[in-house]
């Protein structure tokens, strides 16, 4: 039993900066999609933009659905997620730009760190 417990109280500790490191690392991921992607699709200066509308128009596909699914709760009077459908639509649209604009700085210095290794 004691060994059990031992167990059970050494994974806690093991894993608890999981979501520490989460906490930290969600609110720049755009930015480090754009630098790691940005790096492998070796997006050059003009395809910079071009190469951040193209994530962010794949990673809008699933706030487009929560917007149409929102619009749909709001009707039936019911909540999303257990909040009111209008901030579920606020959130999903505030994505789409925050998305974009962390994707297009981390590739752009991805971009400047790949010339100026060369």
């Amino acid at each position: 039993m004691l060994k059990g417990a031992l167990t059970s109280v050494i994974l806690m500790f093991v894993f608890i900066p999981i979501p520490v490191v989460h906490f930290f690392a969600v609110p720049l991921s755009p930015f480090i999609g754009g630098f790691i992607g940005g790096s492998i699709a070796k997006a050059e200066k003009e395809k910079i933009i071009l190469f951040s509308f193209i994530t962010t128009g794949i990673t809008a596909i699933p706030s487009f659905f929560i917007i149409i699914y929102s619009f749909i709760q709001r009707s039936n009077n019911l909540e999303v997620a257990g909040m009111d459908p209008f901030l579920a639509i606020i959130l999903a649209v505030i994505l789409i730009p925050y998305t974009w604009f962390g994707n297009t700085i981390g590739a752009l210095i991805s971009y400047t760190a790949r010339g100026k290794s060369n």
